[in-house]
């Protein structure tokens, strides 16, 4: 039996993100959930098969982000940081999306780095442990006439859209001060193009705001 709206809000949390429409699961829509400390994928449809697709989605949640599975519920996950003050939450709007709409690997096995779209440069983000910090740096391979101004155009996407904390114009840490690659990897293509990046969140709150007004996905 599905829920109530304030029922899950009272059990899982504020929904920070949703999906309209899975696109590998007819079209039921999925909202991601926040109560500290942990993330808990959930939708209102009762077609046979939802509860493993929530599964399977919670899964590549794990595998894109860097979460913890929770042990006791499979639809759950957490971070190493358990959240506390809404740490590491910033990006899971980003995180569900990929998730949900998207079916492919993000391997970090060869380094954070991608193609920048305003230039020939491939945009690198190396990690240094430095002190006690765990330190990301953007740089790149130069092969553009100002690549400074890239640089620090791309380290603020990745600030904005992360929500890490600041150390100068191109360097960067979780605020939980947590290594995850897997993260920085997945915002980087994000980070490159903030305009687009932009439009495409704009889209997306369109259609969440009607599919909250219509399938209960709010907080009244």
């Amino acid at each position: 039996m599905s829920l109530r709206p304030r029922e899950v809000i009272e059990k899982y949390g504020s929904c920070i993100e949703l999906i309209s429409m899975d696109p590998f699961f007819k079209d039921i829509t999925v909202g991601l959930f926040f109560k500290e400390p942990n993330i808990t994928v959930y939708s209102y449809s009762t077609l046979d098969g939802v509860s493993e697709r929530l599964a399977e989605i919670r899964d590549r949640i794990v595998s894109v982000s860097g979460a913890l599975p929770s042990k006791d519920n499979p639809h759950q996950a957490s971070f190493p940081c358990s959240m506390k003050d809404g740490c590491c939450s910033s990006p899971l709007r980003f995180v569900l999306k990929e998730a949900v709409t998207k079916d492919r690997e993000l391997d970090v096995t060869n380094g954070i780095n991608c193609k920048d779209l305003r230039s020939e440069m491939m945009i690198k983000v190396n990690f240094e442990l430095k002190s006690s910090d765990n330190v990301y740096t953007v740089s790149g391979d130069d092969n553009t006439e100002k690549p400074i101004i890239r640089y620090r155009a791309i380290t603020n996407g990745l600030i904005k859209y992360g929500g890490f904390e600041r150390i100068d114009n191109f360097s960067f840490k979780l605020k939980c001060n947590q290594r995850n690659d897997k993260i920085i990897n997945l915002l980087l293509p994000l980070a490159r193009n903030i305009s687009a990046t932009e439009e495409s969140l704009a889209a997306d709150d369109a259609a969440g705001q009607m599919t909250t007004q219509s399938l209960g996905f709010s907080a009244n």
